[in-house]
């Protein structure tokens, strides 16, 4: 049984007409050629190094430019690098839901000695105890974890989480180092 396969447009034809070879003839033993029986000129084509060579198969969503040509930078990326550029890398900072379940289950720390100030969009900076903050969204009274700004040890006052100067002694994230104190 022999299988003839069409090929892709060749692109060393000028005349860019389909380049019908046959690629191997397939007996009914061997399901697959071996890559070195295939020599046809798409495969030379594909398996060149020379970037000159490639041609660009899809273009880009946006202008219809080839993926990588270069072009000049648009004045949004100029602005992007030059903020980075002025911008020193923050460190990462745990997130307010992962140091309220730390607060609550962890045996060293005394839930009720701490308080989140959270910000009401009406009244600026409120308190609330820890063990009063409530995580169910069916809840009247429930508030989201993006408005939680500090946490706050009651025995002394101390700030031990804060989201605007990115200090977490808690976890030891941010621009603290863990303080073992807590």
């Amino acid at each position: 049984m022999a299988l003839n396969l069409d090929v892709m447009p060749d692109p060393t034809n000028p005349d860019n007409k389909m380049a019908h070879k046959d690629i191997t003839q397939l007996n009914k033993d061997e399901a697959f050629p071996r890559v070195s029986e295939t020599k046809t000129p798409v495969l030379d084509y594909l398996s060149s190094e020379s970037e000159s060579d490639l041609i660009p198969v899809s273009l880009s969503k946006r202008g219809g430019k080839a993926p990588n040509s270069k072009s000049k930078p648009t004045r949004k990326e100029k602005q992007r690098a030059d903020y980075s550029a002025q911008q020193p890398a923050m460190p990462s900072l745990r997130p307010a839901h992962d140091v309220m379940n730390r607060i609550r289950h962890d045996e060293t720390l005394q839930m009720s000695d701490h308080v989140v100030g959270y910000e009401d969009r009406h009244v600026g900076i409120m308190w609330k105890g820890v063990e009063e903050w409530l995580d169910t969204t069916e809840e009247e009274d429930f508030i989201p974890m993006h408005r939680i700004k500090y946490f706050k040890r009651r025995s002394d006052d101390h700030i031990v989480w804060d989201r605007e100067k990115r200090v977490d002694e808690i976890f030891g994230s941010g621009v603290t180092g863990r303080n073992d104190s807590t």
